[in-house]
């Protein structure tokens, strides 16, 4: 007990450390030493950078590292925060109940705190009314939940930000919170909440409904997933990482529920069906470890069972108890990294400064005659790679719709299309005006949804992103040289890049490009695109009019088919463009596009403007500069305290973790 405690204070003392180290800066930074020429180059390569240090202590001190539970309604999500309770404190709901977001804790007391969404905070402490040991006990917090979550009960709930709640839970090392929250695909209020939470969640558990057409067809989950990317590019989710997100497939046992055939292959299809899962999760989420992926059913884990279900749950309990560990410091490691880009930019100004009196002033103009020139041309390779890429994209999506318009204007398009394999033939259809135009509908469908998830559009998107990172690595190593012949002791962002693991920084390769460029879920978009297409072909769908039902009554049945097929068929040929190029745009594009801007416009252009302007002020203040060497050696001590200081606590976190 004494070295929990033990452990938890080092822990506390690393936290206050931190942000001590945080003060310090600021203080450095705020200072009158710290001179304006200074100030102004950090404000390039860091804009606002005393609001970002401030934002940044307010996030260190936040107790919270939450790991997000999320899932469509009646996936089993209550049903697997059950599971890892070992208490039934959640009743599932085959339709949507909760209606707010669930912060479970460790907690000392059993309480209940809500937090409405006008700010008002109500606490119920139920430690003394309930004796969780005991089912009774159990039914109390239950019923308590209830109250405040379930909307069936209470819409008052709806209006709860969260539902904080409290009790014994000695797994949950630290402040690291299981967060449960409203089901996907339910009315869209409630998703607002979770998406809102999003930049807090510290890791995510998808809980994945093998009985709801394979568990991935959902529209909400590939939105929620492409959050995640976004937010990621604007550094909103500095602390996730995308390789700890866990997946669990729950109700295998639904496939066989109508299935009477006793010869028939139940294990064939469920291999078949969990290969299916596995792939499109790989798909939606490429940067997932295989075995973070998850089969079983939820309701047959039991301790007095050995079933494989329960030797399933065993190893994702071992994972998330991991994940938990790991929790305690990501946010630690991730202050650390942002400390260290900052330090390092605020270094490059003053050690420029320290070595100028080693260039004479005819070394320091032709240098900078060079350097400028090169500014000039990198600034301007920005914009014409963001133009080109851009364009590029545009013109590719514009090509793809217009591969398919005139692959449904030829008769062989149009017979694949229509009679693809697996189906009867078109003409073979039972005959029903309404149904034979929605199965004409579902089989163009097809065809358009296959074209978009296809491996050559992925790749077109996957090269212009490997494009984009060569880019970004050429413009980075041409500035590094630059800086360097300005800083004879040389900054090396590699260094750093080599010590972040995922956020990274505006310098180092691991920032946008580590996390985004290399391993980010790119391709979520681009399979979730079927999806606006069928909503957008099932908005185009036509009923038959008034005037053509009597004009079929002349015609035979064939004939009649023949009819409807060419109508509907030539109806969403002529529309097909339009809605492939929006699908692709607002998903795939707008991503792409995004990263293109953030490479193109912020990054790379920050440190080129941050580089022009210490050159710029090398040379305006040249005489001043050498003037004052002894305050800036004075500002270099005092810069590299604060690096001492970091690495002392970089080092007494690393024994931390060998320890625990």
């Amino acid at each position: 007990m004494e070295k929990s405690h033990l452990h938890l204070e080092e822990k506390e003392g690393i936290k206050q450390k931190l942000i001590s180290i945080y003060r310090d800066l600021q203080k450095f930074l705020q200072s009158e030493v710290y001179t304006k020429e200074l100030q102004n180059e950090l404000q390039q390569s860091n804009p606002d950078y005393l609001k970002v240090l401030e934002k940044r202590i307010r996030d260190m001190e936040k107790s919270d590292h939450g790991i997000v539970i999320a899932g469509e309604t009646s996936a089993g999500k209550s049903t697997l925060i059950n599971k890892i309770l070992e208490k039934r404190i959640f009743k599932g709901r085959i339709l949507e109940s909760s209606s707010t977001i669930c912060k479970i804790r460790n907690s000392e007391r059993i309480k209940i705190v809500t937090e409405c969404d006008t700010g008002e905070i109500e606490e119920t402490d139920l430690t003394n009314k309930c004796e969780l040991g005991s089912e009774k006990g159990v039914k109390v917090l239950r019923d308590s939940l209830k109250k405040v979550t379930d909307m069936t009960l209470s819409m008052k709930s709806i209006h709860h930000r969260s539902v904080d709640i409290g009790f014994p839970i000695p797994f949950l090392m630290g402040n690291v919170i299981l967060v449960d929250t409203p089901g996907i695909g339910g009315s869209g209020k409630v998703t607002q909440k979770l998406m809102e939470y999003l930049p807090n969640a510290l890791s995510f558990i998808f809980v994945i409904n093998v009985a709801s057409a394979g568990g991935m067809q959902s529209d909400r989950l590939p939105e929620i997933l492409r959050s995640i990317l976004l937010l990621q590019m604007d550094n909103e989710m500095p602390c996730f990482n995308p390789e700890n997100v866990i997946f669990i497939t729950n109700k295998w046992d639904s496939l066989n529920t109508n299935n009477t055939d006793e010869d028939s292959s139940d294990d064939d299809e469920e291999t078949k069906v969990w290969e299916n899962i596995k792939s499109n999760v790989k798909q939606r989420w490429p940067s997932v470890r295989e075995e973070n992926i998850f089969k079983m059913n939820l309701k047959d884990v039991s301790p007095q069972n050995d079933n494989s279900s329960t030797k399933q749950f065993k190893k994702f309990r071992t994972l998330l108890e991991s994940s938990v560990k790991k929790a305690e410091n990501i946010r630690v490691d991730q202050h650390i990294r942002f400390l260290q880009e900052i330090l390092m930019n605020v270094s490059k100004g003053i050690n420029a400064r320290l070595e100028l009196g080693k260039k004479s002033e005819k070394e320091q103009m032709e240098l900078t005659k060079e350097h400028i020139k090169k500014i000039n041309f990198l600034t301007d390779e920005c914009r014409k790679v963001r133009d080109t890429l851009q364009k590029r994209i545009k013109k590719d999506i514009e090509g793809i719709a217009q591969g398919v318009y005139d692959y449904m204007s030829t008769d062989l398009g149009k017979d694949r299309i229509l009679n693809p394999p697996g189906k009867p033939p078109i003409m073979e259809v039972e005959w029903h005006p309404q149904l034979f135009v929605m199965d004409i509908n579902e089989r163009i469908n097809l065809h358009v949804v296959n074209v978009l998830k296809s491996s050559d559009i992925a790749q077109m998107f996957e090269t212009v992103k490997k494009e984009l990172a060569s880019f970004y690595e050429k413009v980075s190593a041409a500035l590094s040289d630059m800086e360097n012949d300005w800083i004879e002791v040389g900054i090396d962002d590699t260094e750093l890049s080599a010590d972040t693991e995922v956020g990274g920084t505006n310098n180092s390769k691991a920032s946008v490009v580590g996390v985004v460029l290399a391993t980010s879920p790119l391709w979520l978009p681009l399979l979730a695109a079927g999806i606006g297409i069928v909503v957008a072909f099932v908005g185009l769908s036509i009923a038959l009019s008034p005037v053509a039902i009597p004009l079929m009554k002349f015609l035979g049945r064939d004939a009649r088919k023949r009819k409807i097929i060419d109508e509907e068929f030539n109806n969403r040929r002529n529309s097909v463009r339009s809605l492939i190029c929006n699908e692709l745009e607002v998903n795939c594009a707008g991503v792409m596009n995004k990263l293109i801007d953030k490479v193109t416009k912020d990054l790379l252009p920050k440190r080129i403007q941050a580089l022009q302007k210490l050159i710029q002020q090398l040379s305006e203040s040249r005489a001043e500069i050498l003037e004052n060497q002894e305050l800036l050696e004075y500002l270099s001590k005092k810069q590299k305290d604060i690096e001492e200081s970091l690495t002392e606590l970089k080092i007494c976190l690393t024994m931390q973790k060998g320890i625990s």
